[in-house]
């Protein structure tokens, strides 16, 4: 492994100018790959958008029938309407260059967490990184693949709340405060900024928050507007009250049903046993199966939550904010593996805890069971049938609890090590 991390700084020069151009050419190719791409969620967000603009119901798809996009909050309007007016070639190109881009701008704020929190193996952040993107490269991979944003909006929260961290106040409100307008399933990272005694950004940040899912209704009309958030609680309310997420009686209209394995959030894979240890569905089993949910996801959030108010140094409250990325992808009731996409930069910093102290081997044989598990064991490597059986025992759910242990784990460690190696 010298090779990788090389003590010499003209080889680690020599190394990190290769790996920008791999870098390079996989950008292009992802980006081009995008441009190709006949469906996919970018078209749905056009019509979905155009439909808004047009003031007609922006969940009603006229085209394929049904509702669609039903756990988007109607501030999705957002990043939608203006994409509705770019012919879909442009948009796609755009959309994959802005993936690229917050892949970058996410390096970047690694590069400088490495720097604050893991000093040693900060002159290797380029190669860190790239175990990150490996890590995580099957998530990425869906979600550059057909407009998805789950690095575009993690990677605005994360600079975010490192803005706030330095004192900045409205630029973290903003950069928080729309990714959650647009997908909400991130809202408890908001909480850092309280929990580190950021208020005078989080204040601007419920601001910003209230203009942003505000103002579209300018257009669209108020009462109009106001009917759609009404009718978007009302459904989001009823599918959390669903016991059996695989029934498409009893899911909401635009909303998933869970017929094929493929949300990996805690409710689900809870759902999912239910029915297996039932031999079908059962009602009372699936009940226990929603409330054992609810109380692990609580369980997560503050797990999460404990590790950050208790952080006594750069490098455990860099660790505890993302704790609540694992923390969120199990308490949002719909996680598709491409959410997990947002888990690159904490993969890159267990690597460099990992790579700073040799004696790590648990912490590297589970990064390396996570990869072998999660990513590689794709259908391409495993096959239709494997692969399908693999998300229905919910294994990157499973592999997610772990990583969140893990990552709070390593975050109260490190203030221990502190703690113990203080004289008196």
């Amino acid at each position: 492994m010298r090779f990788l991390f090389p003590d010499d700084p003209a080889r680690r020069r020599l190394r990190d100018r290769w790996l920008f151009g791999l870098a390079l050419v996989l950008a292009l190719v992802i980006v081009l790959r995008a441009a190709r791409k006949s469906d996919g969620v970018l078209v749905r967000n056009q019509e979905w958008g155009a439909r808004f603009l047009e003031h007609h119901d922006p969940y009603d798809d006229t085209i394929r029938g049904g509702r669609l996009h039903g756990p988007y909050p109607p501030s999705y309007a957002i990043v939608c309407a203006p994409l509705s007016l770019v012919p879909t070639g442009a948009a796609r190109v755009a959309w994959a260059s802005a993936q690229i881009a917050a892949i970058a701008a996410l390096f970047v704020l690694v590069r400088r967490w490495l720097e604050r929190g893991w000093p040693r193996a900060a002159p290797h952040a380029s190669v860190l990184f790239a175990f990150g993107l490996l890590l995580a490269s099957r998530y990425v991979l869906r979600d550059t693949s057909g407009g998805g944003g789950n690095t575009l909006y993690a990677t605005a929260l994360l600079w975010g709340v490192e803005l706030a961290w330095s004192g900045r106040v409205l630029a973290p409100a903003v950069l928080v405060a729309l990714p959650l307008a647009l997908k909400p399933n991130l809202a408890p990272l908001a909480l850092v900024l309280v929990l580190r005694g950021r208020w005078r950004a989080f204040a601007a940040l419920l601001v910003v928050l209230a203009l942003c899912l505000g103002l579209p209704g300018l257009w669209y009309g108020p009462e109009a507007w106001k009917e759609l958030w009404l009718r978007w609680f009302a459904d989001v309310s009823a599918y959390a009250a669903v016991d059996d997420l695989s029934s498409v009686a009893r899911v909401p209209a635009g909303f998933p049903v869970d017929d094929s394995g493929m949300n990996q959030s805690l409710r689900a894979a809870f759902s999912r046993a239910a029915t297996t240890l039932g031999g079908g569905p059962d009602d009372a089993l699936l009940a226990w199966g929603k409330w054992l949910a609810r109380a692990g996801a609580v369980a997560a959030l503050c797990a999460a939550a404990w590790a950050s108010l208790r952080a006594r140094s750069s490098r455990s409250e860099i660790l505890a904010l993302l704790a609540f990325l694992p923390a969120s992808l199990l308490a949002s009731p719909i996680t598709w593996k491409a959410h997990h996409a947002v888990l690159v930069g904490l993969f890159a910093l267990l690597a460099a805890s990992a790579f700073e102290d040799g004696r790590r081997r648990a912490l590297t044989w589970f990064l390396a069971a996570y990869w072998l598990c999660c990513g590689l064991l794709s259908e391409e490597v495993v096959g239709r049938t494997a692969k399908a059986w693999l998300q229905s025992v919910s294994i990157v759910t499973w592999f997610t609890i772990v990583l969140l242990v893990v990552a709070i784990r390593e975050a109260r460690s490190v203030d221990r090590a502190a703690a113990t190696a203080t004289p008196g």
